[in-house]
């Protein structure tokens, strides 16, 4: 028999960790936990209104249990619960934004730097000057979106944005403005244009927020709220929510 030759034996070294200080973990917190918390805390909104689209009975059902609140609970009309839901979660997606645009990051805009030099002349100078492109073509992306917002509310009205034929009530189908220019979504590409619109103009140093507000819209576009949707909903065993 072949009798392998025995190995030397091994020196263990022991390293012995200084401990985190408050800047090391400062920075974990502010590369680590920030963006899982804004990808969640983003995300809420879309997925609800997954779920309506996807589950509206099961979503009636909870609204008579009073599952998301008395007030609900006793608005007869389901849609404009849904409204008052949609209006609830928009909380989250205020609050992420203000504190990444007011806290998180650096900011950069006219508008910003005449205040912290506390002299209005800068403003001016700098948006007449090659700085304030992205302060004007920040305003227009807002401009555009909130037009599109307008013209979806205009065209569809409350009962139709808040998929009141999904919930079982009548919706003519719109073939007017903005449903005649052949863009997809014209409310969600709204939305993003909006949120590019305020971090253009406002000029942070990091534009994560946006990113992430983009990919959950798209999701909602293609995924999420769509017969793509269905599909995945029904590979993973949600069929039974009548």
């Amino acid at each position: 028999f072949f009798v392998a030759p025995r190995s030397p034996p091994l020196l263990l070294k022991i390293h012995f960790r200084p401990e985190p200080t408050m800047e090391g973990i400062k920075s974990i917190s502010s590369i680590g936990v920030y963006p899982v918390a804004a990808f969640g805390l983003l995300g809420i909104e879309r997925l609800l209104y997954g779920y309506v689209y996807h589950f509206p009975s099961h979503f009636k059902t909870e609204v008579k249990k009073g599952t998301f609140g008395k007030a609900i609970q006793e608005e007869p009309l389901y849609w404009k619960c849904f409204m008052q839901l949609g209006i609830y979660v928009k909380v989250f997606q205020y609050s992420v934004c203000l504190y990444d645009l007011l806290h998180r990051c650096t900011l950069t805009n006219p508008i910003w730097d005449a205040a912290r030099a506390g002299d209005a002349s800068v403003f001016f100078d700098q948006i007449t000057s090659a700085k304030g492109k992205d302060f004007w073509v920040g305003w227009s992306l807002i401009g555009v979106g909130q037009f599109l917002n307008y013209s979806v509310f205009k065209a569809l009205g409350g009962i139709g944005v808040y998929y009141g034929w999904e919930l079982g009530y009548k919706v003519e189908r719109v073939t007017a403005f903005p449903y005649n220019t052949g863009i997809s979504d014209p409310q969600y590409w709204g939305v993003v244009s909006t949120i590019w619109g305020i971090y253009i103009a406002l000029g942070p140093s990091s534009m994560l927020t946006a990113w992430i507000e983009t990919f959950w819209y798209v999701m909602s576009m293609k995924v999420i709220e769509s017969p793509r949707g269905k599909k995945v909903l029904e590979f993973l065993g949600f069929t039974n929510m009548g």
